[in-house]
């Protein structure tokens, strides 16, 4: 019966629910929005021989909520190519990758630090050291940009070091381009110091001042590692699983709870037969409210289809659906009336006009018309425009008579029309639309959502909402009414399911074998009605009477001959950062 749920359906919402906590494993969800900056940085000055100055950077990256290689400092040339350059991290991968570049018109040197194939967030350190070989230290005067002007990020604590060199008026500039002043270069012993907090972005740092003696250079020590901001994402993984769990089986409760179909009070038999009095007749039957699981107990095993109920109803009745499944159904109770005929022609099928089918009833005789369009036959097979247009008014009809029908109480099947009919394809669309038609718009999302509280919420309502989707078969109310003609036709079903071959031998020879073989194809058990007819004494002569079985086993000429084709289309100094 409808209401049953596949087991694809609790899968699915266990993937929304393990997608939340890989998101937030990952920090997609959840890790808060880090801006891109610098902690800190300590640049050491050395002198290193007669013309030469060791550099040695001890950065403190925070890439923030970006995905990073590495840092990336780019050394103007004007005092020459810089050599021996080393790096290390200790909590990222520092391999060297240097490259010749221009800023603007001067040559340069591009180091970055990194794998090309690894990416980083959050905070790392990196230690880069290098020498300018050519610093003219024997013109007696230091000028030496540590930063240019135009730096991408601010540092929170930027310290410059001078070591291996006595100065004669020592200065510092801090600015834009040609900014001079605004800063100290301070002696310390026998180091000189500037400390900037923070060094903010764009602002360009130089040193200089008079060479008057070296002096014996001493690298400083590093600076501590700086505290790191927390990492929940383990944490908050775990928690996305009990908060997803918890909305999806809300939401399952509620949908159980809300779709519990009315039926009348009593056992099966009165659930299946009773009928509410009305007018004079004595009072109604009591009802009450059961689920679809406690609904299909109540049926039983019934030899002889409902009474007052077409093959496509008994369809809707089970599936809850109106679709391909339905008019298939219509079609077979057609042939299984003589209204029209089917015969099968090598792997097409052809329909005819039966000889009785001037005994149909006006609505059913005029789609019969619109389709034949006054062929005397029709072969599938090949896409029919009429056919496909008179299959769609099928559904239509099907569609209105089920409201009319008064078999539910809240949301009667209706008419499916588009692919986002059926759960499983509405989810895949939302993941297609999501992920690949909508890649910037789940970019955008993605920052929206690394706030924890949004990320919480995220984890409740994704789950929340495909459970929805999912577990919406469970909503619709059937009417006592409803259910009684459910009940009858499930029980029928389970007949026609268990069958043998002495039971299709019996509806032969009571003349119901077309009408049997068309409740079959309606209530989906075509196949093992087939199969018992098969292990049956019918003569072959006459088991043509099971013709309707035909508009199941020739599933693909129905299905090509109403949906449209598909189409489709081709055709053929410096500066310092992170990569």
């Amino acid at each position: 019966m409808a209401g049953r749920l596949g087991i694809w359906r609790h899968l699915l919402v266990l993937l929304a629910v393990g997608l939340c906590a890989v998101l937030a494993r990952f920090g997609l969800i959840g890790a808060g929005n880090h801006e891109e900056r610098f902690e800190a940085k300590q640049i050491s000055v050395l002198r290193s021989g007669d013309e030469g100055l060791r550099i040695r950077e001890v950065v403190d990256q925070d890439f923030g909520s970006q995905r990073r290689h590495g840092y990336e400092r780019t050394i103007p040339n004007d005092f020459g190519v810089p050599t021996d350059v080393t790096a290390t991290s200790p909590n990222a991968n520092a391999d060297i990758g240097t490259e010749a570049v221009f800023l603007g018109s001067q040559r340069a040197t591009r180091i970055r630090l990194g794998d090309p194939h690894t990416t980083y967030q959050n905070q790392h350190r990196y230690v880069l050291s290098y020498t300018l070989p050519d610093a003219n230290l024997t013109s007696r005067h230091l000028d030496l940009d540590i930063i240019d002007a135009g730096e991408k990020f601010e540092t929170g604590r930027f310290e410059v070091i001078l070591s291996g060199l006595v100065l004669d008026h020592p200065s510092c500039h801090v600015g834009t381009a040609n900014t001079v002043g605004n800063c100290e270069l301070v002696a310390d012993g026998a180091d000189y110091r500037a400390v900037f907090t923070p060094l903010h972005k764009g602002d360009g740092v130089t040193i200089e001042g008079d060479i008057v003696a070296y002096s014996t250079p001493v690298l400083p020590a590093e600076p501590p590692l700086p505290k790191y901001r927390p990492d929940h994402r383990r944490q908050l993984m775990l928690a996305m699983i009990p908060l997803g769990l918890g909305a999806a089986i809300g939401v399952f409760l509620i949908a159980r709870r809300r779709g519990r179909n009315e039926v009348f009070s009593g056992g099966p038999a009165e659930a299946a037969y009773g009928v509410p009095a009305s007018g004079g007749l004595p009072p109604p039957m009591p009802t009450s409210l059961v689920s679809d699981a406690k609904l299909k107990r109540l049926a039983t095993t019934e030899f002889v289809p409902p009474r007052g109920i077409d093959p496509w109803q008994g369809s809707v009745l089970l599936r809850e659906r109106i679709d391909d499944e339905t008019v298939a159904a219509w079609f077979s109770a057609l042939v299984a009336s003589e209204a029209i005929t089917l015969r099968q022609d090598g792997r097409d099928v052809v329909i005819g006009i039966g000889r009785r089918f001037g005994e149909l009833d006006p609505s059913n005789a005029a789609l019969v018309h619109q389709f034949m369009q006054g062929r005397l036959e029709l072969k599938l097979g090949t896409y029919d425009p009429q056919f496909a247009e008179a299959w769609g008014a099928v559904k239509e009809q099907q569609g209105a008579a089920i409201i009319a029908s008064g078999w539910w109480k809240r949301r009667p099947p209706q008419p499916d029309e588009s692919p986002a009919s059926n759960p499983f394809t509405a989810i895949v669309i939302l993941i297609v639309i999501f992920f690949v038609i909508g890649g910037s718009i789940a970019s955008a999302a993605f920052g929206i959502v690394r706030s924890l509280p949004v990320a919480i919420a995220f984890g409740v309502i994704v789950p929340g909402f495909v459970a929805y989707l999912v577990y919406a078969t469970l909503l619709p109310v059937r009417s006592a009414p409803g259910s009684s003609a459910a009940l009858l036709t499930e029980s029928f079903r389970r007949f026609l399911d268990a069958s043998e071959g002495s039971h299709v031998e019996w509806a032969w020879q009571h003349g119901l074998l077309r009408e049997y073989s068309a409740w079959a194809v309606a209530l989906g058990a075509a196949e093992a009605w087939g199969r018992a007819l098969r292990h049956s004494n019918v003569p072959p002569q006459d088991q043509y009477y099971a013709t309707p079985l035909l508009v199941a086993s020739m599933h693909s000429s129905f299905s090509s001959s109403h949906t449209a084709p598909s189409s489709s289309s081709g055709g053929g100094g410096g500066s310092s950062g992170s990569w």
